[in-house]
């Protein structure tokens, strides 16, 4: 029982530096070599403690995410399932994401490549402009309609 107690102490203070989800734990248990039977307990006590919390989890990531690194939905949707969190907590999640805020971040990127980008072909112009918000995880219809506004707006 006192490795048990041992191995619960170790998992406590890793999840007290920052937020961790269930998969995180259970790899991090694995990579120390804890025995499953106690990964298990230790589990289960984390979560009744409150340790661990899928839906602030899930609003942590998805707020720190867009915040820090101007992801958009599709990512932090993509990155949250590979880590089995589920579909309330993700929706919880992305509700941490301010629409204006959102929409702003996509012009923002979108007029920064407008002013850098060759428009001597009005197809690849507008592709150029759409590739990098899209491979940040924005939605190709929010973009796509985000650069026809703006376009119109400047005449291009």
């Amino acid at each position: 029982m006192k490795e048990l107690d041992k191995q619960l102490s170790k998992i406590r203070r890793w999840c007290a530096m920052q937020e961790r989800c269930l998969v995180e734990v259970k790899i991090h248990a694995n990579s120390l070599g804890f025995p499953d039977k106690n990964t298990d307990k230790i589990i289960k006590q984390m979560i009744d403690e409150g340790f661990i919390n899928e839906e602030r989890y899930a609003k942590l990531y998805a707020g720190g995410k867009f915040r820090n690194k101007k992801w958009g939905r599709s990512r932090i949707i993509g990155e949250l399932k590979a880590r089995q969190i589920s579909d309330a907590a993700i929706k919880a999640g992305l509700s941490e994401i301010d629409e204006e805020e959102y929409r702003n971040v996509i012009v923002g990127m979108v007029e920064h490549k407008i002013a850098v980008t060759d428009r001597s072909n009005m197809m690849l112009f507008k592709h150029r402009l759409a590739k990098p918000a899209i491979a940040k995880g924005y939605e190709p219809e929010l973009v796509g309609e985000i650069i026809d506004e703006l376009m119109k707006r400047k005449k291009i």
